[in-house]
């Protein structure tokens, strides 16, 4: 049966949110956020009722093969709500006062990613790592009650393969992991895209049965950024 929302009410934002920064050695400073929605299960509960369509697919993926990857869009609708975009809004405030970097004043729809494993790969392989862009401050929200989750930064990446042909990486042998920050749920860290980082799961066969369900969200710099 339909449940109806309003995006303002849906994704108000907590009353007792918590920011700090946070420096990762030889990456650099992120902001991590807690306490960030006031309803983060009912979020979840939308999560889990929704049909969500594949991401990261060709004929070469594993995708639907080994895992599901998929992707879930929530459009607003505008209300004219004075805080319709206030959860954005928010995160481009901490980049600029925590991190120190200007994005534009930009609303954008809300995109969720949507995981599971089919088949179990071993503890050594995680999400690879990768960089989303050159000028995009980006944010990641956790849902699940399990925290043995969260993302993972790294250097000295070297990826064997595309992300659309497997997700994953054998991390011992094609990365050096640096720091995970635990998915905790209802929290947002929010960093520069161009950080080497992925998801990190702890224990994989926990996310066959169970999907991981995180918040993406991506702001883009003002023209004169240059990294």
């Amino acid at each position: 049966m339909p449940i109806p929302y309003l995006h303002h009410e849906l994704f108000e934002l907590n009353s007792g949110i918590r920011a700090g920064r946070c420096e990762i050695e030889g990456i650099g400073p992120i902001v991590i956020v807690d306490q960030m929605y006031k309803y983060p299960s009912d979020i979840k509960l939308m999560l889990d009722q929704a049909w969500v369509p594949s991401h990261h697919i060709n004929k070469h993926s594993k995708n639907y093969i080994d895992y599901y990857d998929c992707r879930y869009t929530v459009h607003p609708t505008i209300t004219e709500h004075s805080s319709e975009f206030e959860a954005q809004k928010l995160i481009r405030d901490l980049a600029r006062t925590h991190l120190g970097y200007d994005c534009l004043d930009r609303d954008y729809e809300y995109t969720f990613n949507c995981f599971k494993w089919i088949n179990t790969p071993e503890q050594s392989y995680q999400m690879m790592p990768h960089q989303d862009s050159q000028n995009h401050i980006a944010s990641v929200t956790y849902f699940n009650d399990n925290e043995n989750h969260g993302t993972a930064f790294y250097t000295h990446v070297e990826p064997t393969h595309e992300e659309v042909e497997n997700v994953s990486l054998n991390i011992n042998e094609h990365a050096t992991l640096v720091d995970v920050i635990p998915g905790k749920k209802n929290r947002t860290i929010i960093y520069p895209s161009w950080y080497w980082h992925g998801a990190y799961m702890e224990d994989h066969s926990e996310w066959v049965d169970n999907w991981r369900y995180s918040q993406v969200y991506f702001n883009k710099l003002k023209p004169d950024f240059k990294l």
